[in-house]
């Protein structure tokens, strides 16, 4: 009865590691502070201490409290970017092709770019309303080109990058710049409706590496309980044990890396920066 106890304890906490990430939910600041970082870092952290503090009290060992440390603290950050960033993301995309047709349908000689973008800030999509209504406020009191890049960077979207590079050219009085933003918005559509593509075949790959690591996660800590009822363990109790099990917990929290960056979307890096040169387009 008393092994029966100790391996429900010892699931329950692995579970409690696992869903603790979910009581305090992601930030979607466009810019961090001090104090959003730090709260970013106390359910890691609170996590990580209570995983190190079981994993000790179990085993009586300190690999496995740093184990279970590293391990409790990847769980909560695996389990707060459990597809919060990528749908962000998307939203974002799909919220700068919206702002480029905007820009298209509203643009004219009468009141030019700027007062295009000035007129968008009102009625763009959410995503990137902060964005745009900040470039309008800056578009009034600094040099329109610097503006615009400080918006790419606020973005930090290659797809930003691109509507900045349109709006910087439509700057020099472009005559093509509504034929620009429109084929910039099925650019920019095509490529989110590839990242969903991407996105839903992953999805099953990701199941499949939760289920691996979670179910080989249950039966360590069931080994590790059951084990010390009997002499099963104890070969790992001297240094050169404690050695040999550091390496095994490397080698399963290096395979867990892997495949969770098989899993993770590459997005295309960003070309435009806002240290460029105001007069290079």
């Amino acid at each position: 009865m008393a092994l029966v106890v100790a391996l429900l304890a010892g699931i329950g906490a692995l579970g409690a590691i696992v869903f603790a990430g979910a009581w305090i939910p992601a930030p979607v600041k466009p810019v961090e502070t001090r104090e959003s970082r730090l709260g970013d870092l106390l359910a890691p952290l609170t996590t990580a201490i209570v995983a190190a503090a079981f994993a000790l009290v179990v085993t009586g060992w300190v690999t496995a409290a740093l184990a279970g440390a590293v391990a409790g603290y990847a769980a909560v950050k695996i389990w707060r970017s459990r597809g919060g960033s990528a749908k962000q993301e998307q939203d974002r995309i799909t919220a700068l092709a919206s702002w480029c047709e905007q820009l298209r349908d509203l643009l004219s000689a009468e009141h030019g770019i700027i007062g295009t973008i000035v007129a968008t800030s009102r009625t763009c999509p959410e995503p990137i309303k902060p964005q745009v209504t900040r470039l309008a406020t800056r578009l009034s009191r600094q040099h329109p080109a610097s503006a615009i890049r400080q918006f790419a960077g606020e973005v930090n979207d290659p797809s930003g990058d691109l509507i900045a590079s349109v709006l910087l050219l439509a700057m020099s009085r472009s005559s093509r710049t509504s034929e620009l933003l429109s084929e910039l918005a099925l650019t920019i559509r095509d490529r989110a409706a590839m990242r969903l593509r991407v996105e839903a075949e992953r999805t099953g790959h990701r199941s499949e590496a939760r289920f691996i690591i979670g179910f080989s996660a249950i039966v360590i800590v069931a080994v590790l309980i059951f084990g010390r009822e009997s002499d099963f363990l104890d070969a790992y109790d001297d240094a050169s044990g404690q050695l040999v099990f550091g390496l095994v917990a490397l080698f399963f929290g290096l395979g867990g890396w892997w495949m969770a960056r098989l899993t993770t979307f590459t997005r295309p890096a960003r070309f435009l920066s806002i240290g460029e040169n105001e007069d290079d387009v």
